[in-house]
């Protein structure tokens, strides 16, 4: 049995933000941004894995975390593998390469790794109407499997995982941007959460403790630039 096998199939796999959740629903949410190192809600498990067919991309925009309506920082979202190949055509083969030493089926799979929290059961009502205010800026929810490393065939350990996801509709969608001119807004851009170069640094420091290939190189060259331009223009 699989630890999300309780949880009832759900009929819809996205919902807008407002949805209530009733207490005593399990709920569990997969973190792929900042909700992997700093997660401000009660958690009875955890489990560390990854999704298929995802990537994760600075690719939305943050006015009101990492940056402000006047200078919006670039927070995480999540792009499926068909939008990626259209968003970065050139990096696709690099990514695939650097890859290639993953476990088991991600080898010619594209896969994003977080953190899966199973919600303190009685406080998933309130719990789901926090996080719905916290991404109020562009996000809707989804449901997603989640897999692990190690796990038994290719059945996934948690079913129906609540995750939220800027997708290339919403207005905070930033859309086709080069690592270069994301670096550039990530390096200088602060919000009322802290600044955006440290949601990247702890967000790449917190995959690489979790897993070896958690941390993928589209993350990886971004964590470089970004260091590479506060290097040389102190800020």
């Amino acid at each position: 049995m699989t630890i999300g096998s309780s949880l009832p199939k759900l009929a819809r796999k996205t919902q807008a933000l407002g949805t209530p959740w009733p207490d005593g629903r399990a709920l569990w949410v997969f973190g792929y941004g900042s909700l992997i190192y700093r997660v401000d809600f009660p958690v009875e498990a955890s489990v560390f894995g990854y999704i298929k067919g995802h990537h994760r991309a600075f690719l939305q925009e943050s006015h009101d975390h990492r940056g402000t309506e006047e200078s919006p920082g670039r927070v995480c979202t999540l792009v499926p593998h068909a939008e990626w190949l259209q968003l970065f055509p050139h990096h696709h083969h690099h990514q695939e390469d650097e890859c290639s030493s993953a476990a088991g089926d991600q080898v010619h799979e594209q896969v994003c790794w977080g953190m899966a929290y199973k919600v303190q059961s009685g406080r998933e009502a309130e719990v789901k109407r926090k996080l719905d205010y916290r991404e109020k800026d562009g996000y809707t929810v989804d449901f997603v499997d989640v897999f692990a490393d190690g796990a038994s065939g290719d059945q996934p350990v948690l079913r129906d995982v609540m995750v939220y996801v800027g997708e290339s509709h919403n207005p905070s969608f930033a859309g086709a941007s080069s690592l270069e001119d994301t670096a550039k807004v990530i390096a200088r851009a602060e919000g009322p959460s802290g600044t955006n170069r440290d949601y990247l640094f702890h967000l790449c420091a917190a995959l690489r403790h979790h897993h070896p290939q958690a941390l993928d190189p589209y993350l990886a060259q971004l964590e470089t630039l970004v260091k590479a331009i506060v290097a040389s223009s102190p800020l």
